[in-house]
């Protein structure tokens, strides 16, 4: 477990987790939990049907999993999952959420290449 700031609230980072052992993560990959402060990524190869994937496959989904978790916290510890109306509000959705992990390494480059990445 590793502990990391998130907007200045404290998440316990649980990386491996067996699905056997957390039953929230049934049909997930991972969660964010904004009531205990608590990030929890599965580990895939005791997630069915996932036994036989390339090892490389399954850390960059469980690396995929863990950013996807990290939005989800910095939105939750910004206010807008509270104040944006209801569960199919934009700060819960889903799509927006993975679009912002899958695309952040491509936005960090280029804030890099320009100098405005601080």
């Amino acid at each position: 477990m590793q502990k990391v700031s998130v907007l200045g609230t404290t998440y316990s980072v649980h990386t491996g987790v067996s699905y056997q052992k957390d039953a929230n993560l049934k049909g997930l990959f991972g969660y964010c939990s904004h009531i205990k402060r608590k990030i929890v990524v599965g580990d895939l190869l005791t997630c069915d049907g996932w036994s036989n994937e390339r090892e490389e496959d399954l850390k960059a989904q469980e690396r995929l999993t863990l950013r996807h978790e990290i939005i989800h916290a910095f939105l939750n510890e910004s206010g807008l999952t509270s104040s944006s109306n209801g569960v199919d509000c934009w700060a819960k959705n889903e799509e927006m959420v993975d679009w912002i992990a899958i695309q952040y390494p491509k936005i960090k480059k280029v804030f890099q290449q320009l100098g405005c990445d601080e």
